[in-house]
């Protein structure tokens, strides 16, 4: 008997119970073991830079669910072995380009208007700080991640103070700009 195409496939609630079976004997162990698996293939994906880490890695477990619901021997000394061997699979295929796209959600029309007058907002409430401390920010929060560390001591050397003192000086200041945001968007 030939199994239906894998795009057609859906998880049912049996295929599901088999894969928890499966993961651990105990109901509340394989629960635990589904949420670890889900998370830890969630940050491979998220490393690898995929538009929807969480769709790529639920695609990986009703990948494995299907394979074990049409009676493949899987066996394996940890399950997370194998849902990492076909998270390399996915992973593959979303490199050459044959992964199935996933939806990206878009931002309502009211969504964007409130975006933007979010950013509207925060401009303006940038502008109501003192020019040195708007300064500050602005380099604070524009630095690449590569030189971060050096830019941010240069900075903090630039002031006059500590690096941990700048780090308390921006808190407060984001905890202002918050507070102006919130009152500028009522």
């Amino acid at each position: 008997m030939r199994s239906a195409p894998a795009r057609e496939w859906a998880l049912t609630k049996e295929a599901f119970d088999g894969l928890l079976a499966w993961l651990d004997g105990d109901p509340h162990s394989a629960a635990r073991k589904y949420e670890q698996i889900r998370r830890s293939l969630i940050r491979f994906f998220e490393a690898r830079r995929c538009a929807t880490p969480d769709a790529y890695a639920d695609q990986v477990i009703d990948r494995v669910a299907r394979r074990l619901s049409q009676g493949a021997e899987v066996y394996a000394a940890d399950p997370y072995f194998y849902f990492q061997g076909v998270a390399q699979r996915v992973f593959q295929e979303y490199l050459r380009g044959s992964h199935t796209p996933v939806a990206v959600p878009r931002p309502l029309p009211e969504d964007a208007a409130r975006m933007q007058r979010r950013l509207e907002c925060m401009e303006r409430c940038l502008e109501s700080l003192p020019a040195e401390t708007r300064a500050m920010m602005l380099e604070y929060c524009t630095v690449d991640k590569a030189s971060k560390k050096r830019q941010r001591e240069a900075l903090a050397e630039r002031l006059g103070m500590t690096v941990n003192s700048l780090r308390i000086r921006v808190h407060r200041v984001r905890e202002q700009l918050e507070r102006c945001v919130a009152g500028c968007m009522k």
